[in-house]
């Protein structure tokens, strides 16, 4: 009896709120990719879901709240470009990154609806790129 009487005198406690971490997908057929891109974000932070394919991402889609996308283009099942369009349709403020070994190409344009990403990083790229493109897309606040 004494417990509760002595918890209501000292009131309600406020214990602040941390800051939740952001939440990426990062779609990639190839592992080694996968892998590289995971662990530079989580070096930064960031919690990271892996997917191999563009149908394993939309199920993940679909069961988690992210706030950012990373996608190949060329994958096998359903490819970047399609999945991205999906993610765009259900959620168009969730920022969509493609990364692409075909920027250059003609082929790449074709393929692409720009409505569906924010940004492209080409491959090669540089790990700094990704940094950079990741946050300056977090932090516009477009969603």
């Amino acid at each position: 009896m004494l417990e509760p009487e002595i918890a209501m005198e000292k009131g309600p406690h406020t214990v602040p709120a941390l800051a939740r971490k952001k939440q990426l997908l990062v779609v990639d057929d190839d592992k080694a990719m996968r892998t590289l891109l995971a662990r530079a974000l989580s070096f930064k932070g960031y919690d990271v879901a892996l997917a191999g394919n563009g149908l394993e991402a939309l199920t993940l889609f679909h069961e988690n709240c992210f706030d950012l996308v990373l996608t190949d283009l060329q994958m096998p099942i359903m490819d970047g470009g399609r999945f991205s369009r999906l993610v765009k349709e259900q959620s168009p403020n969730i920022p969509v990154i493609m990364i692409t070994g075909e920027a250059d190409s003609n082929r790449f344009w074709e393929r692409l609806n720009m409505s569906c990403v924010d940004a492209i990083i080409p491959k090669p790229f540089k790990l700094k790129e990704v940094d950079t493109t990741v946050q300056r897309l977090l932090n516009a606040g477009t969603y």
